[in-house]
């Protein structure tokens, strides 16, 4: 279902447009030799009684367990392994192998090298965009060779009228831009220049706009980044 963000142009217009993934293009997929489509199982490698710990626990470590893997197959159970599943469940485990039922959510900031840094509550980071926040024309306007050769394009959102006025207004902007042979830099913000966050607690991303006309037609593409390339240090 397309979803709604309002966006300002150059004159501080601003109109209620809808944001969605660009039309994707058929994948290639997996055939068997006869052409048919291959299906995708879920199968029980091991159980928890037949892994390495357990084993030690059970039989001892060293000869006695190389005596025991020569003489038996206490690895693995035939019975179980390799049978087929259905639906199922993900669950996490303690360290002990215990069901883990409860969390607590923390944010741990660390050193390039690893080294933690701080331990505090993890508190929620709220969306910067929908319909009741306005993105402002920024006036950022990045040449495209550019954009391609700093930033990794991670996302793309196609921007869409919902009725005439709003065709109008993003064909303006889209020639705008096509004129220019620009992208222009989209943030959140008084002045578009704080990370784009679609949900809370989601990914940030600098946006980049571009548009291109072809007659009575436009298209306008927000690329989303939230990696930026720099050089090696010398």
């Amino acid at each position: 279902m397309p979803r709604r963000i309002c966006l300002a142009d150059e004159k501080k217009r601003d109109a209620e447009i809808e944001i969605i993934p660009p039309p994707k293009r058929d994948r290639w997929r997996f055939v068997s030799p006869d052409g048919e489509d291959v299906s995708y199982d879920v199968f029980i490698k091991n159980t928890e009684r037949h892994i390495y710990p357990a084993l030690v626990e059970e039989i001892g470590e060293g000869n006695a367990l190389s005596e025991a893997l020569v003489q038996g197959d206490p690895e693995f159970d035939p019975e179980l392994v390799g049978r087929r599943i259905g639906e199922s469940d993900r669950v996490y485990l303690k360290p002990d192998g215990t069901v883990l039922y409860s969390t607590r959510v923390l944010q741990v900031l660390t050193s390039p090298d690893g080294e933690e840094l701080s331990r505090e509550e993890f508190t929620d980071v709220e969306a910067t965009v929908g319909q009741d926040i306005t993105l402002p024309w920024s006036g950022r306007l990045f040449a495209v060779e550019d954009v391609v050769r700093r930033f990794v394009l991670s996302r793309q959102l196609q921007l869409r009228h919902v009725n005439g006025l709003t065709f109008d207004f993003l064909y303006d902007i889209a020639k705008t831009l096509a004129d220019a042979e620009k992208m222009l830099f989209v943030g959140s913000g008084s002045k578009g220049t704080n990370p784009l966050i679609f949900q809370t607690n989601g990914s940030p991303y600098r946006g980049f706009l571009q548009g291109k006309v072809d007659g009575p037609a436009f298209s306008l593409i927000l690329h989303l980044s939230n990696m930026e390339l720099k050089g090696l240090a010398q």
